[in-house]
């Protein structure tokens, strides 16, 4: 019985020095992957957090989605949206609707879209030797060929009274399907 009991207490302490080992390298683990973790942590800012709404699961599922999109280098993007939705009637859906993978493409032509308009309305302000305007930017969206007529309207005179580029360049713009 002394060689049974001999065996069974060896076995024993074989394998409690395992067991210690074996914690001892998850602790090591996890202390390498918590110092990672806490390094790569991102916060939202408020302005988004306001409008994460829903159960628990969707609070968690729409910060991950959101963080996910800052950690790609979309944070301007997140915050210009998050302050559009101010004027929407349900911003949080809103906003929601155009973070969500479904939509992210578009969302990301539109913020294209409108750093071409900028580009445009720059270079058409410029030409005309005036500030940008919102009669620019409209003419832009409605798609009217407003750099052709900014050229247009440079190129000619204006030294009677009344005359400028910029009031040809409207009556350009506005008549442009007559001509």
């Amino acid at each position: 019985m002394n060689a049974q009991s001999a065996g069974a207490v060896l076995q024993q302490a074989r394998y409690a020095s395992f067991k210690q080992k074996q914690c001892n390298d998850d602790a090591s683990i996890e202390n390498t992957v918590s110092k990672t973790t806490n390094n790569t942590s991102i916060e939202l800012p408020q302005e988004i957090k306001e409008l994460i709404t829903g159960n628990d699961f969707w609070v968690n599922a729409k910060s991950n989605r959101y963080k996910k999109l800052i950690r790609e280098g979309h944070l301007d993007k997140l915050l210009a949206l998050a302050n559009m939705a101010r004027n929407k009637n349900n911003p949080a859906n809103w906003f929601a609707k155009a973070c969500s993978k479904a939509t992210w493409e578009r969302t990301l032509a539109y913020f294209a879209k409108l750093k071409e308009v900028a580009r445009k309305a720059e270079h058409v302000a410029r030409r005309l030797g005036t500030n940008v305007n919102k009669f620019i930017y409209k003419q832009i969206w409605k798609g009217v060929n407003v750099v052709r007529w900014a050229i247009a309207a440079q190129e000619l005179r204006h030294d009677k009274p009344g005359q400028s580029r910029e009031k040809h360049f409207a009556w350009l713009c506005l008549h442009e399907q007559r001509l």
